[in-house]
């Protein structure tokens, strides 16, 4: 059978207390679904979430959501007793759970509260697995206080931190002791089950939303940017729910009786703990969930009808009322308790707006104004029918509405209003019936009703005659809808309500709910208004009403963050859409303008912020209504008398003009008669702006003052660009119409309609040069009527400097900032289409006093502001001050390409290329160090609202973040240089680039933001001061104390929203100051020390939200890292303390279960990857073993403790990758690199390795199975095959380590079972990276192109964040989006655009980079692997393919960069570990034959010609693949096996090898010696010794070649050919002038080079033809032979060098000479020899007996070394050999005799070999090789000897010996 799979809502018990899995709570997926419903969160699905979702039993829930917690019955008994029974929980006094304390707390909670069993033991069940959250934010210990009051300056007087924790805290054991007291144990159970009920709520709420925007037409949406809509695959979540939930107005019934039950709860109470006289704690949080429920069940209700498209039925409406007047409307719903008070509000509110909208005002009166319906009408009509066809129904609401108006309700306002309404137009509906009958004299067939009896009274009447009767009867009121109108307006003060709802139902902080339901809410309200305008008409009341509607209480600024609405729920769409509305206000309102300004400009301003109004397909726009005003109405003068009546027949005060009236006039008019001047003058006669005789107009006020509207048609936007002109100081212009300039308000109120205009179009969906191009022409429009000399912005802008000068002066908190405000309005708005304009008067500006110093804002602020508590202005500031910061970076590659750029930037001045950026730099460095001094001193500032202060320090951080990022984010541009530049520049991936900071000037203000780097510096500077000032920190201190209190909220999103933005932002500033300051590799600064100290309270915040893990884990990896560049860097897990580090830690190794979202799982292995990474001992052992310090020493923790890891999360993660095939691949990177760094920085990590052996099969199966990269277009295959390559790399090193441990412990691995696995290595590991070269030479070649004067280097990041392997990988896109999003050239008009490109390119340097890590971790592996290949065929096979195939990629390799260049030094270094090892494994295999050919084909490939010299870059590459060639040769040399073949085998064998030895003797030995000798000569210091040793040993191993020496005259010739024995013969004599501090290492080096040449006899005869002899003795270094201090004992690493000279070279090589050349050079040596007397006497007295001597000091010790004997057997056989010549040779006598006493040498010698044991006391090793030998131990076969030292000496004395007594010996 098919297992049943277990349930997501309520998994096994066992499985939950074992914490296998986690419940998942709505308080955690409540989070998700709002984000995703609000359009900022996830669009793909999130597996946990979707599946827990789409559970049975969850979506019961859903769909039952009021019976979610249902009573115990013998039901959920019997389940409860099945799931804790013993068969599914074992109960173990081992256990870290009490099993039997968790049913005894779901007994209890099931008695206290009424709940069902299982319910309540999943709730029981929640409290246990939430325990170390609980904990973690708990109270603060004492110790824990003390550090953060250290943070803060330990001052009482300028601590930021709450009273309440300047006292003396808990000790952490009583904190820890009271939290496991049973009363809090289930007092936090208590509270779980209060917030899952509403939390439960709120998630259908939104999935029902996401369900009915899903089902909304597409033209319902608009095509604003951003439009908030619901992720698809929450939709089908909702759609599969609302199918489950069946009808929804029988859905909404069940709502009804939940309110009701929930409102019951209020007044009875909770009932728990009455025993003990209640908890009042807990009686607050159960009244509080019985509000928030009511009001999230209003909110299901809401959304079920507000998509309703049918009339709402009756037993909707009577329930919905029934209800209400049952709980007199929440009217009475007042608590003493301010915070409970607060939480009606939103009740009462979401009240009304369902009895509005379940009236349905809008489609009702549609329907009851059509008269060919043909429903019935009657009370007997179903429940089930729309209740305005029910009379019942009708009648009993009536009756509940005037008991509303009788009691005086407030909150019955609303409903009261639409009730009067409906039954207006249904009164309208039976008058209008009668009338028409009355005018026709018989009924009208349309009204015909067929009825039962078929009477002419049922033909007669309407069908709500009747009833409409019943009503008017109904009641004592002689017009009970009259009363009922008066009652709503005059007691219920209906409008002051709407006005007061909407105002709480917009894009602000302090909004009710969210924007996209507030939103619906304000629709409603807006129908209201115009169902009902008919019978309340134009009044200010009404007007006010409307247009808090329509604001919905948003400023300037909450529009700017608020994201465009679909159509359905933007209240200003609608309002543009309703013609009868814009009639009856806007144009009703346009028809007073200007003798009633305010409501018209402010709602010019209402509809101008609808983004959609201003898109192809939108409606009318603010500027429809603007282009044309067709009247002017205005008070005349008191003697005003130039018009005549006019069409007096029509009796409607009809005047015509006698004379022009004009608009505007002069201020000095009124002084003195002038001509005004000439662009005055044309103002003054501008057609707009003067009403031209005989122009028509009406008088409508004759009382007082006449009032007049003329029929002048002029455009409103020139009219107000010139009324503001009035306002100006500077202007000679005023309203003629006052004969004063602008009033205030008007002037606030225009430069907003301005700047909400600009606004407007930019978030529309416009194109955005076409949105620019159409905010300008408003702006032209606007500036029109100004005088000569001035525009809209220039006049704006003087205004703004008249005010800076007028308010600076004021000290009143009644100092009127409008102006001022609205004018940075503008200024923000106009930086998005014309910053050029913006950076210059800003220069100008006294804002800040650039250019004249003293800026005007301090003074403001401190003046005016910080008197009041409120900071519009400075936070206006704030927001303009963000905006240009943004200017900066996304304008910045526009700049710096300047008029050349061939791309869409048009309007050049508009974005300020002409602006120098050091003007711009200063303007934001004024800017910069003002705010920093808000950050520090506004935490002790008085607000007089809490969220001001948090959305000031949001802005600013968010802000200071910004700016770090823009500078230290991206490389500096690269100098120009006059080397040819290649086609893809310094790409490096960032695994290997230094964390290192550019420090000259020249770099760092090359960077494309240049303009922000002296702010930078000055945040850096002042953020990281080395000072133990403790104010800059104070600031980020009170933000993460705020953080600790946030609400835990499901009312007031948007407030909550607010909250953790501000955290947020703080958190990441903070991040990225400490990353800067490492990136700069910056001193210790003060703020790390308070980071540290603070960190108890930062860690508390991973607990408080989920919003805030990631920042959280971001700091505090920051932080390790900053203070890993210290020494000795303070331990986190010290400062966290004992008490919240182990809390922290548990709560860290939930890996983000239940949900375990990649982010946040990815977020947490990398924080825990940088603890075992970065000197963090404690906390790295406390992760990896899982005990803490104390523990770790021994000091055991009780063991019901859940602080304590019970599986540490190393053995977590090997755990996990056991199943590596399962997991995502960026998860299992993640956890990989956690086990690498574990390993390679706790070597004694690897040994829990093998208790988890499955790990290791599991990755290397995994490893084995993987495909070769397929090429691919799509970039999801190409990033997987990125994560796939470094995945492999990450095995490649964990492997290694295992081995290497396993080696080290005895346990060595059979690589019979490993190499199999290994193939994916062998095959890939070391091949040419798949750099696409022409994809970069394009994209380089096209950008340059396109934007000149930029490179793709400008947006290269920097190791100041981390980065991610895909198309965000190396070139900074987001911040190339800003830059460059406006370019179709970037964008493409089909996705096609360079940003492709640039994705591509990314990716693909990612895959580069995983290659180099992929072929660095199979380099490890390799080595590792290569210290074991004895008797390993398979192992040897494959390592020697790995050798050979690293020379191929470096053969194919043809990239110049660095980084490439670098990776061929490593290949070849690999290849070279290899082959060394193989022939230390002496493999014999025939591969190995093959690595000659490759190695030569590779140097030949490298060299080209060997004419060419070799750089000196390329030395240390040349001198590897050498090295390589040495052994491959030797590999070829005479061996045993060789030697016993044939001679015709051996001759077919060589002939494929001996023709490279010849060319390896020609280019290496031959040519490579002079190429040696000349960079010698050139420059000693940059020569190595090591090359000529290289070449001499290569030319050794040539000449071990088999058959070799048939080839020996071509070889001769060669070096005949390159006079290579001259070179090495002028090396010898250069020797002692190119000593090497004092050590004449060449002349060893270069009479060695000639003793492997001589050893081939011809090359002998040829040198002695040369004289070689004559020109050794010649040679100024043999003057340092013939004195008598040279010798192995010498003084002074030269004479010892000069003796190395004589024994190893010049004796070997005369031997060399006599066997070549015989005879002819005998008497030649012997005069040569002798020549060096002292070291032939010196040799002769070496080994004296000390009994013998009789010249040798008693005291002075003898020591006898193996150099020693050797040259002393050289000088033996050279004696012996001279002997033989003048024996055996006649002619030869005349051979001089050599003087050397052989006869007392081998007296000397025979007395050592006969005292063994004295001897062996004497031998000293002479360097490291001989000090080697001492260690090694001979076999059997070597006698006495007890060393291989020994040995050798008693071999070489023995062979002294034999030659000097002529014994036949060798």
């Amino acid at each position: 059978m098919v297992p049943i799979p277990d349930s997501s809502y309520f998994p096994p018990l066992d499985k939950c207390l074992s914490g296998e899995q986690l419940l998942i709570s709505w308080k955690s997926i409540f989070p998700a679904i709002q984000s995703s419903t609000n359009g900022t969160g996830a669009t793909s699905p999130q597996p946990a979430i979707e599946q827990f979702l789409s559970d049975p039993a969850v979506r019961d829930l859903l769909t039952s959501p009021f019976d979610a917690f249902p009573p115990p019955t013998s039901q959920t008994k019997s389940a409860f007793e099945t799931k804790t029974s013993a068969i599914n929980v074992t109960p173990s006094s081992n256990a870290r759970y009490d099993i039997k304390q968790i049913k005894d707390d779901a007994l209890w909670l099931t008695k206290i509260a009424n709940l069902g069993e299982v319910s309540a033991l999943r709730l029981v069940v929640q409290e246990y697995q939430s325990r170390t959250s609980a904990k973690l934010s708990g109270p603060f210990s004492e110790d824990e206080l003390s550090s953060i009051r250290e943070s803060a300056g330990d001052s009482k007087f300028s601590s930021p931190i709450a009273l309440s924790l300047l006292s003396r805290g808990a000790d952490a054991t009583d904190i820890v002791a009271e939290f496991e007291t049973e009363d809090n144990r289930r007092s936090r159970i208590l509270l779980i089950y209060l917030s899952e009920r509403r939390y439960l709520l709120k998630c259908i709420e939104r999935l029902l939303y996401a369900f009915f925007i899903l089902e909304l037409p597409a033209s319902e949406y608009g095509k604003g940017k951003q439009v908030g809509t619901a992720d698809t695959w929450l939709g089908d979540i909702g759609r599969a729910l609302v199918k489950s939930i069946g009808p929804l107005e029988t859905f909404a019934l069940r709502c009804f009786e939940a309110i009701g039950n929930n409102v019951q709860n209020i007044g009875k109470g909770s009932g728990w703990y009455e025993e003990d006289g209640g908890r009042p704690d807990l009686e607050f949080e159960w009244v509080c969930t019985q509000i928030m429920e009511a009001t999230h069940t209003m909110e299901l209700i809401f959304q079920i009808v507000f998509f309703n498209t049918s009339l709402p039925s009756s037993q909707l409406v009577l329930g919905w009322f029934r209800l209400v007047q049952s709980c007199g409307f929440f009217d009475q719903f007042n608590m003493e308790e301010p915070t409970v008070q607060i939480l009606i509000l939103p009740l009462q509110t979401i009240s009304m707006l369902v009895s509005l909208s379940v009236f349905g005002v809008g489609s009702t009166l549609d329907y009851l104004k059509d008269y060919n319906s043909g429903a019935v009408v009657s009370s007997d009509v179903s429940a089930d029918a729309p209740f305005i066809l029910n009379t019942q129904t009708i009648l009993e609401i009536h009756q509940i509405m005037m008991n509303a108006a009788d009691g005086g309700f407030v909150t019955a306002g609303p409903p009261l209003l639409a009730w009067v309404t409906i039954l207006k137009t249904m009164k309208q509906r039976v008058w209008d019936h009668k009338t028409l009958q009355l005018e026709d004299g018989e009924p009208l067939s349309r009204y015909e009703r067929g009825t039962s009896d078929g009477t002419d009274a049922t033909l007669t009447s309407d069908q709500y005659e009747g009833v409409m009767e019943d009503i008017m009867d109904s009641s004592d009121e002689e017009d009970p809808i009259d009363f009922m109108a008066r009652s709503s307006v005059n007691q219920n003060h209906v409008l002051e309500t709407l006005t007061g709802l909407a105002m709480r139902l917009g894009n602000t902080s302090d909004a009710f709910f969210s924007n996209t339901t507030a939103a619906m809410m304000r629709v409603i309200i807006l129908d209201l208004i115009a169902t009902s305008n008919s019978g309340l008409g134009y009044i200010p009341e009404v007007v006010e009403a409307l247009l808090s509607t329509l604001f919905g209480g948003q400023n300037y600024w909450d529009l700017v963050d608020l994201n465009p609405q679909s159509i359905i729920s933007d209240p200003v769409a609608i309002f543009l859409g309703n013609e009868e509305l814009v009639a009856a206000f806007l144009r009703n309102a346009m028809s007073r303008y200007p003798l009633e300004s305010l409501p018209f400009l402010r709602m010019i301003r209402a509809v101008a912020s609808c983004p959609s109004s201003y898109s192809e397909h939108g409606a009318k726009s603010a500027l429809s209504f603007l282009d044309s005003i067709p009247f002017f109405t205005y008070r005349l003068p008191n003697d005003f008398a130039d018009y005549e009546t006019a069409q007096e027949e029509d009796n409607n005060n009809t005047v015509r003009l006698k004379v022009p009236v004009h608009l505007f006039d002069t201020r000095s008019k009124a002084i003195h008669q002038g001509a005004p001047s000439e662009s005055l003058a044309l103002t003054l006669a501008d057609k707009d702006f003067c009403i031209p005789t005989g122009s028509y107009g009406r008088i409508i006020s004759d009382s007082g003052p006449r009032v007049v509207f003329w029929f002048h048609e002029y455009s409103g936007l020139k009219y107000f660009g010139t009324l503001l002109e009035t306002f100006l100081t500077a202007s000679n212009l005023v309203d003629a119409t006052t004969g004063l300039p602008a009033d205030r308000d008007s002037v606030m109120e225009i430069i907003d309609i301005l700047a909400t205009i600009v606004l407007g179009i930019s978030k529309s969906d416009i194109d955005a040069a076409d949105a620019r191009k159409d905010a300008m022409r408003i702006l032209e429009i606007a500036s029109s009527g100004l005088s000569r000399n001035r525009d809209i912005i220039t006049v704006i802008f003087d205004i703004f400097e008249d005010e800076l000068q007028r308010q600076s002066g004021f000290s009143s908190t009644e100092a009127p900032l409008g102006v001022l405000i609205s004018c940075t309005h503008f200024i923000h708005s106009l930086i998005s289409i014309s910053p050029g304009r913006v950076w210059p008067h800003l220069a100008r500006s006294a804002l800040l006093g650039v250019s004249r110093g003293g800026g005007r804002l301090p003074s403001i602020v401190e003046s005016v502001e910080l008197v009041s508590g409120r900071y519009e202005f400075l936070s206006s500031c704030s927001r303009l001050y963000e905006a240009l910061v943004e200017d900066i970076a996304s304008n910045a590659m526009k700049r710096r390409s300047g008029p050349k750029s061939t791309g869409r930037f048009e309007d050049r001045e508009d974005i300020g290329t002409g602006v120098p950026d050091q003007l711009l730099s200063k303007i934001m460095l004024f800017f910069t160090r003002y705010l920093i001094d808000i950050l520090e001193s506004s935490f002790s500032w008085k607000f007089a609202e809490e969220n001001e202060r948090r959305r000031l320090f949001r802005d600013i951080a968010s802000t200071f973040d910004n700016i770090l990022h823009y500078v230290y984010g991206i490389e500096p541009t690269p100098q120009p240089s006059k080397s040819p530049k290649t086609a893809f520049e310094s790409v490096e991936p960032p695994s290997k680039i230094a964390k290192t900071a550019s420090t000259t000037t020249n770099e760092i203000t090359s960077k494309i933001t240049g303009a922000l780097i002296a702010s930078a510096s000055q945040l850096v500077d002042s953020f990281l001061a080395t000072s133990t000032s403790s104010l800059r920190f104070q600031p980020l201190l009170i933000v993460y104390l705020d953080g600790v209190k946030t609400p835990d909220l499901t009312i007031f999103l948007n407030e909550l929203g607010l909250w953790q933005s501000q955290v947020n932002a703080v958190l990441m500033f903070s991040t990225t100051l400490l990353r800067v300051s490492s990136f700069l590799q910056r001193p210790a600064s003060q703020l790390e020390g308070q980071m540290f100290k603070a960190a108890p309270l930062v860690a508390r915040l991973y607990a408080v939200t989920d919003a805030y893990k990631k920042t959280v884990l971001g700091l505090f990896e920051a932080l390790i890292v900053t203070a890993n560049d210290t020494s000795d860097p303070p331990s986190l897990l010290g400062h966290l303390g004992s008490h919240t580090a182990k809390n922290f830690v548990h709560t860290l190794s939930e890996l983000d279960k239940p949900l375990a979202r990649d982010d946040n799982v990815m977020a947490i292995w990398h924080f825990l990857a940088t603890v075992v990474s970065n000197k963090q001992r404690w906390f790295a052992n406390y992760l990896l073993t899982g005990k803490t310090p104390k523990e770790a020493i021994g000091i055991k923790s009780s063991s019901t403790d859940l602080s304590v890891l019970e599986k540490p999360l190393l053995a977590t993660a090997l755990e996990t990758l056991s199943t590596i095939e399962s997991i995502p691949k960026s998860r299992a990177l993640g956890m990989l690199e956690f086990v690498a760094l574990a390993q390679n920085f706790w070597p004694w990590a690897v040994y829990s390795s093998p208790k988890h052996s499955s790990f290791f099969g599991s990755i290397l199966r995994f490893v084995a199975a993987l495909k070769p990269i397929q090429q691919s277009a799509r970039l999801e295959d190409q990033i997987d095959a990125c994560l796939q390559t470094k995945i492999a790399a990450c095995t490649a090193e964990i492997v290694a380590m295992h081995m290497f441990h396993s080696r080290q412990t005895g346990a060595e691995t059979p690589l019979n079972n490993l190499i199999p696995n290994l193939d994916y290595f062998i095959r890939f590991a070391v091949l040419v990276p798949s750099l696409n070269s022409s994809l970069h030479t394009l994209l380089k070649r096209n950008f340059e192109s396109r934007y000149p004067g930029c490179i793709p280097q400008d947006l290269k990041r920097t190791t100041l964040d981390e980065r991610q392997l895909g198309s965000e990988y190396f070139y900074d896109l987001s911040l190339a989006d800003k830059m460059l999003g406006l370019d179709e050239a970037w964008t493409g008009r089909r996705g096609n655009g360079l940003r492709v490109e640039f994705e591509n390119a990314n990716v693909n340097l990612s895959l580069v980079d995983a290659q180099i890590a992929l072929f660095q971790g199979w380099k490890v592996l390799a080595v590792e692997i290569s210290n074991n290949l004895s008797k390993q065929t398979e192992a040897q096979k494959a390592l020697v393919k790995v050798s050979i195939d690293s020379l191929i990629a470096n053969s194919k390799s043809q990239f110049s960069e660095e980084i490439f260049t670098r990776l061929c030094f490593q290949r070849a270094d690999f290849s070279l570990i290899l082959a060394q090892r193989l022939m230390e494994a002496k493999c014999t295999l025939p591969e190995m034959k093959g690595l000659l050919t490759r190695t030569w084909t590779t140097i030949r490939t490298f060299r080209g010609s060997f004419e060419r010299p070799l750089r000196k870059e390329d030395a240390p590459y040349y001198r590897s693949l050498l090295k390589i060639l040495f052994i491959a040769i030797r590999a070829h040399a005479n061996t045993s096996e060789q030697e016993s073949l044939n001679v015709s085998v051996r001759m077919t064998q060589s002939t494929t090898v001996v023709p490279v030895i010849l060319d390896v003797i020609k280019y290496v030995v031959a040519m490579g010696m002079r190429e040696c000798a000349s960079s010698i000569h050139e420059d000693i210091a940059e020569s190595s010794p090591e090359d000529i040793a290289l070449i001499t040993g290569i030319l050794q191993s040539c000449l071990r070649i088999p058959e070799i020496e048939l080839s020996q005259s071509q070889i001769v010739s060669t070096i005949i050919a390159n006079d290579t024995a001259r070179v090495a013969t002028t090396l010898f004599s250069w020797s002692d002038s190119i000593a090497i501090d004092g050590d004449p290492i060449y002349g060893e080096l270069s009479i060695l080079f000639l003793l492997e040449l001589s050893s081939m006899p011809l090359m002998a005869e040829q040198l002695a033809i040369e004289g070689v002899l004559g020109h050794i003795a010649s040679a100024n270094i043999t003057s340092y032979l013939r004195r008598g201090n040279v010798g192995p004992f010498a003084d002074g690493a030269g004479l010892q060098r000069c003796y190395n000279i004589w024994f190893r070279g010049i004796l070997p090589f005369i031997l060399n000479l006599l066997d070549a050349v015989q005879t002819s050079i005998a008497a030649e040596v012997a005069i040569f020899l002798n020549q060096f007397s002292p070291l032939l006497e010196q040799c002769a007295r070496a080994f004296e007996a000390p009994e013998l001597s009789r010249t040798a000091s008693k005291t002075q010790p003898k020591y006898i070394s193996l150099s020693m004997c050797s040259e002393a057997h050289s000088l033996a056989l050279i004696n012996y050999i001279l002997n033989n010549f003048r024996e055996n040779h006649p002619g030869t006598a005349d051979i001089p005799e050599l003087n050397w006493d052989a006869s007392a040498t081998l007296e000397n010698v025979e007395f050592w070999l006969g005292a063994p044991l004295l001897l062996a006391e004497k031998i000293i090793p002479m360097g490291a090789r001989e000090a080697d030998l001492t260690k090694q131990k001979v076999d059997g076969a070597g006698g006495s000897a007890r060393s291989r030292l020994e040995d050798s000496v008693v071999t070489e004395m023995m062979g002294i010996r034999d030659v000097l007594s002529g014994s036949d010996g060798s």
